[in-house]
């Protein structure tokens, strides 16, 4: 027995150093982002992309910003606090560019050296409108106003390039559509100046988030002490995160500091020892630390939910210990004691790796992960069981324990409760069918808006930012798909065509798109000849009169602009248009959905995406699967348990768990509780730590530790329920609403497992015997 304990706690401290290498050498990082959630599904890489993958890729780039939005009465001073200020967030870790009005000279050079020697090709809607319209002698003036204009910045270059100017327009145009930003905004007598910064995409996944955002509070602070009058205001994802983050931590940290004195209070008023905590902290920190490293082993990051959910298996492992703990040392030796409760743990452990192994056929990596936590946490408090706990020394529950003389009373009362067997097969069947009909009949909510508590500052803040950026409405989007890439380009413009309308109707506030940026060849093709025919053969010889160097008419055979390496590296506006093989059109302030859907409708290989629901849909898909995944476990639950007691017994036993997840959907449905995929995965750790108690009690029945099995079962309730119902006082509605499931279900799962197991009269014969004893 001794050999054995030194290899387990040898495998032990080689997890623990492994775990620790992993994740502080950033080997495996832990992300908290719910993006993090969706969009990684094991799917086909040459399949069409899906909306919850595209939302993903799109939300993710947005994550990758943060605006602050500075105010002041005065314009000088206005300028003054937001270049110090963007000079201070630029200087920070984390940080890639800063976008500051007024401060992007070495951006126009690009842009002109990117599109100047497409100028012909490249139209503003008005010009092009004009030049269909045979209105070309209009842009011959602009041209010869432009040529003598005292703010002229033509050079010999640009003028051979695009002596008529029409690429100014184009791009005064695209500034346009790319949205309010770019300029410093004036409203209600303040001036309004936004400084944006492009964050490093590992800033969150690294774990460095925290830190920028209180440096660039602090950075904000700062400049604000030191302008008077100056008002601020700031968005971004990164914000939010660090918020909620901060949030959720904070209340697991009071829940874990409550309910581990709760628990220490509960086993000193059961032995009036400190030895059989030490057992229980054993057994439950093994099996935490297996989880962790399997978990590290696996996968490349691991998410915080899945460490959440995963970790609440302790309500399951220390079970196990307790089972354990609670026999009397008279019931002989450390072997003679497993040897007792060694078929109820194997099958309790049997049960529960089946329940979350079934979490592995599903198609998220998110449930693949609390699978292989909980399943490789589990097998290793089983095993702490079996060899470490046997070398701690036996201490006896102690008669006069309160919670002793409590699980006495309730044994009595429970007595009164019991049923013939004819009674409980009815109930049982009764269970059944109405766990079917509930888990059918009452709706799911896994609308993304109710997970998260949501601050009410930064929510504020956006709100302001939204308002002077025009940036309201509802946040959808567009994807083009296709093959090739200039159809899906002339699907864009078709696009822009088919909502101009609702633009010119402010049912839209605006929208772009890729082909906004790099017009398809087909568009620059119309694009040269209209030039060629209305400008260069009308008026070209009367312009070049005008002009210092020689101007010929564009060459047709020229190369054009497409959206290769060069493109993206002058235009980054390219990676939030594009998401694997697909296009994005990005809508601003749209107000009417309806109407852009209706508008769209004659359109091929165009979706209409808003990321709410694409995301709260990707979570119904995932609630469906977990419940596929728990009926499968529930069947192969009710085939072991029949063939362990025979048909009648075994029937009601499997009938407790189910009757347990019964409690938690009704009584989480009565409380007005949101029935989402969280809380249905809140109902595996009911079922497992239900099949726990009910197979305990199965197994002990007829033996002379019935009373000691009955009492572990109600000190593992006390410990799960303080702990779980601590969590329905979280602040954070996701985690309040697991929370209250687990605790009515386990509340309903210790009911369940003792009028289920048929009543003998071991029990108070090995009261009576301990009574004596002691």
């Amino acid at each position: 027995m001794a050999l054995r304990a030194t290899l387990w706690a040898l495998c032990l401290i080689a997890m623990a150093a492994f775990t620790g290498w992993q994740l502080r050498g950033g080997h495996t990082g832990i992300d908290a982002d719910i993006l993090s959630l969706i969009g990684q599904e094991n799917a086909d890489p040459n399949a069409p992309q899906s909306d919850i993958a595209t939302v993903r890729h799109l939300l993710a780039n947005d994550g990758q910003q943060a605006i602050f939005m500075l105010s002041h009465a005065n314009r000088d001073t206005l300028e003054t606090a937001a270049t110090d200020f963007a000079g201070r967030i630029a200087a920070l870790d984390g940080t890639q560019t800063i976008t500051l009005p007024g401060h992007n000279n070495d951006r126009f050079a690009d842009l002109m050296a990117l599109y100047g020697p497409h100028a012909n090709s490249l139209l503003s809607p008005s010009d092009r409108g004009k030049l269909a319209d045979g209105d070309a002698e209009a842009l011959y003036r602009r041209a010869i106003q432009n040529l003598y204009s005292p703010a002229t910045t033509l050079s010999s270059q640009s003028l051979k390039q695009d002596p008529f100017a029409l690429l100014p327009a184009f791009l005064s145009d695209l500034g346009a559509k790319l949205g309010t930003g770019n300029d410093i905004i004036t409203r209600d007598g303040q001036f309004y100046l936004p400084v944006m910064a492009s964050l490093s995409p590992d800033l969150r996944s690294s774990g460095n988030d925290r830190r920028w955002v209180a440096r660039a509070k602090a950075a904000l602070q700062s400049v604000t002490d030191a302008t008077p009058g100056l008002n601020t205001a700031k968005t971004g994802q990164i914000f939010f995160a660090v918020a909620e983050a901060t949030r959720a931590q904070s209340d697991v940290q009071r829940i874990a500091i409550i309910a581990t004195i709760g628990i220490l209070l509960m086993i000193g008023l059961v032995f009036y020892s400190p030895i059989p905590l030490l057992g229980a902290l054993l057994v439950v920190g093994s099996g935490l630390l297996a989880g962790l490293a399997a978990v590290v082993a696996i996968f490349p990051a691991i998410h915080a939910i899945a460490l959440v959910f995963g970790a609440t298996m302790i309500g399951i492992s220390v079970d196990y210990a307790l089972h354990y703990l609670v026999l009397r040392s008279a019931a002989g030796s450390p072997t003679d004691r497993l040897r007792k409760i060694r078929p109820g743990l194997s099958l309790g452990l049997l049960t529960s790796v089946i329940g979350f192994g079934a979490l592995s056929l599903s198609p998220t990596q998110l449930l693949s992960q609390i699978a292989v936590y909980s399943v490789a946490g589990l097998v290793a408090a089983y095993c702490s069981v079996l060899f470490l706990l046997p070398l701690i020394p036996a201490r006896d529950v102690r008669s006069s324990s309160p919670i002793r003389k409590l699980h006495d009373g309730l044994q009595v009362a429970l007595g009164n409760t019991f049923a013939p067997i004819r009674v409980r097969l009815i109930a049982s069947a009764a269970i059944i069918i109405t766990l079917a009909i509930a888990a059918f009949l009452i709706p799911g909510n896994n609308d993304i808006r109710q997970f998260g508590h949501g601050n009410d500052a930064l929510i504020s803040d956006a709100g302001k930012i939204a308002d002077i950026l025009g940036l309201g409405g509802s946040p959808v989007f567009i994807r083009i798909d296709g093959t090739d890439p200039q159809t899906r380009l002339e699907t864009g413009e078709a696009v822009r065509n088919a909502l101009t309308p609702l633009i010119m109707d402010n049912r839209l506030g605006g929208m772009i798109g890729l082909s906004d940026l790099i017009p398809s060849i087909t568009r620059q093709t119309e694009n040269r000849d209209l030039v060629t025919t209305e400008l260069y053969d009308r008026f070209g010889t009367a312009l070049s009169d005008q002009l210092p160097v020689n101007i010929t008419a564009p060459d047709k055979d020229a190369d054009y602009l497409i959206p290769d390496d060069n493109t993206a590296r002058t235009l980054p506006e390219i990676t939030r248009l594009h998401s694997g093989g697909s296009d994005i059109i990005r809508l601003r302030n749209a107000t009417d959905i309806d109407a852009i859907r209706t508008a769209l409708g004659d359109i091929q290989n165009v979706t209409l995406i808003n990321p709410p629901t694409a995301i709260s849909d990707q979570f119904a898909a995932y609630r469906l699967w977990a419940w596929i995944a728990l009926g499968g476990a529930l069947c192969v639950a009710a085939i072991l348990a029949v063939l362990r007691y025979g048909l009648q017994t075994g029937i009601c036993v499997f009938a407790a768990p189910a009757g347990a997840i019964l409690f938690a959907v009704l009584g989480g449905y009565a409380f007005g509780i949101a029935q989402s995929f969280f809380t249905t995965m809140a109902l595996f750790l009911v079922f497992a730590i239900g099949a726990d108690y009910v197979l305990f009690l199965a197994e002990s029945r007829n033996g002379t530790h019935d009373d000691d099995t009955r009492l572990a079962v109600l000190l593992s309730l006390i410990s799960s329920v303080l702990a779980f119902g601590l969590l329905a006082t979280s602040s954070v509605p996701l985690v309040r609403d697991i929370g209250s499931v687990i605790a009515i279900g386990l509340i309903g799962a210790w009911f369940m497992a003792f009028w289920m197991t048929a009543s003998t009269n071991n029990n108070a014969q090995t009261r009576h015997k301990r009574e004596q004893e002691q």
